[in-house]
């Protein structure tokens, strides 16, 4: 009986000490946020930036901004991020895929022209 009220008590200390811990960090807001650069394009409603090197984003959010930004240098801000996309086609099982996007925050115009 009394191992197990001091083995509850250090589990208990324990808890306190890393809730302590916890409450003296502040999450640091910008750790989360990527910037891309590249030219945007717009195929099928679907955003596309392709950086220098060869590498192709699709973007989502941020639409009223992209918009005006089409075969432009442009600069965004956020993060990565998944979509889930139906693939079902009529008379068969269901199916959804995952593609990796990047979630605008916000735009930068770099140049009037892409590379």
């Amino acid at each position: 009986m009394r191992k197990t009220f001091m083995l509850s008590l250090l589990l208990l200390i324990s808890a306190a000490w890393l809730q302590a811990q916890d409450a003296g960090q502040v999450p640091d807001k910008t750790s989360d946020v990527n910037k891309l650069q590249g030219c945007l394009q717009n195929s099928h409603n679907v955003y596309l930036l392709t950086e220098e090197n060869g590498t192709t984003h699709e973007l989502v959010g941020a639409a009223n901004k992209l918009g005006h930004q089409v075969g432009r240098q442009i600069e965004v801000t956020g993060k990565p991020g998944i979509r889930m996309a139906d693939s079902t086609l009529m008379s068969s099982a269901s199916s959804a895929t995952q593609r990796e996007v990047f979630e605008v925050k916000t735009v930068k115009r770099l140049a009037d022209e892409c590379k």
